[in-house]
């Protein structure tokens, strides 16, 4: 069980104030289109609790892609001011670009007292857990929110982000989302990846969606969905994040800049993919460009998937999970291979990976636990 625990706090390791006018912001710009968008994220996170605040690479992702389409773009947060500024991607050559294009910025979010809603075109809004706490609880973070909503602007919203909008109402009073086809992170992910968050939250946001009215819609978990109703733009997940920003650019009436895909994106992409079509994609996709994908994302869906679904795609996920162990060796996820492969009644192919095992693995606490088994 120690083991189990430390293969999944590593993998889940992968996964997961000052008063200027906005007039003054503290934006940088490529070649600028002359648009401009508000991005909001979590004060939350403190540096004994950072797991509880914005997600720094649903940012960084939504922040450049932004950027290099030309969108000057300005940070706010609820206190305003600094906000926590996580360094455990530190290694990822995109969060490094980012934090030299905003590291100030962060050092000095505006407040929602300093915003001029008229001076944007859009609000973003990034999740992460802190997502969860203060943006649908700060008063002057919903009222900035309220005149958005009021003065149809688009609107943003990812992963926990759409947590800001489930307080919003209209000027006749009906819940904002209300009759809205959008998404979010949905209570399977929650359960699978920030169970030991739930304690902290006020709500578990698919159900308060689903309770405002929205109609919810999501693809399978982890994998990326974005919806588009009218001026409402929302993503399901952090690999949807990045779609999310390139809607955005559209909904701005802006041609989109081509971009090589961030390898967590596109990793989660090339699975979506072969959901549909057949694991050989997998074998196909990284027998041409290995490099442009991450096989940590890919080890965590295989690992995750196949517990998290429906009775109707077991079958597929297991055959995705068989595939994907060729480019990612560890034994607690050979033991999780096994056992569902016994659990689908496939014995002959789970006593292979099992004789292998033993001498890939020999000595391994799980051997006694999986000899039993055969």
């Amino acid at each position: 069980m120690k083991n189990v625990i430390l293969f999944l706090i590593g993998i889940a390791l992968i996964l997961g104030s000052c008063c200027l006018s906005s007039a003054m912001a503290q934006t940088v710009s490529k070649e600028s289109s002359g648009k401009r968008v508000l991005m909001l994220i979590s004060s939350n996170g403190t540096e004994q609790a950072p797991e509880l605040s914005y997600d720094l690479e649903e940012l960084a992702q939504a922040y450049l892609v932004l950027y290099d389409n030309g969108i000057r773009i300005d940070i706010m947060s609820p206190k305003g001011g600094a906000v926590l500024v996580k360094n455990n991607k530190d290694d990822l050559a995109y969060i490094q670009r980012f934090k030299k294009l905003a590291l100030k910025q962060l050092g000095n979010t505006l407040a929602p007292t300093d915003v001029d809603l008229s001076d944007y075109h859009a609000v973003f809004v990034i999740g992460g857990s802190g997502a969860m706490i203060d943006l649908p609880a700060d008063d002057a973070t919903q009222a900035l929110l309220s005149s958005a909503v009021n003065g149809d602007m688009t609107i943003v919203a990812v992963c926990h982000g759409p947590a800001a909008l489930v307080n919003l109402q209209n000027e006749d009073g009906s819940w904002f989302v209300g009759g809205k086809r959008m998404n979010s992170f949905t209570n399977t992910e929650e359960h699978a990846f920030s169970a030991e968050h739930i304690e902290h939250f006020p709500f578990l946001l698919e159900d308060k969606l689903r309770e405002r009215g929205a109609i919810f819609v999501n693809n399978a978990p982890m994998l990326p969905y974005v919806s588009i109703d009218g001026n409402l733009i929302t993503a399901q997940n952090p690999g949807s994040v990045a779609k999310a920003a390139e809607a955005t650019v559209l909904a701005l009436g802006l041609p989109l800049q081509e971009r090589q895909p961030f390898s967590d994106e596109a990793t989660m992409a090339l699975i979506s993919a072969a959901r549909e079509t057949g694991s050989t994609m997998l074998d196909l996709a990284l027998a041409r460009e290995a490099d442009s994908y991450d096989m940590n994302y890919l080890a965590l869906y295989g690992f995750y998937a196949y517990r998290l679904a429906d009775e109707q795609n077991k079958a597929r996920e297991l055959e995705l999970m068989h595939t994907i162990r060729k480019y990612f060796s560890h034994p607690e996820y050979d033991t999780q291979l096994i056992l569902n492969l016994l659990e689908q009644g496939q014995r002959e192919q789970a006593l292979g990976i099992f004789e292998e095992f033993k001498v890939k693995f020999a000595g391994h606490s799980n051997l006694s636990k999986l000899e039993a088994l055969f």
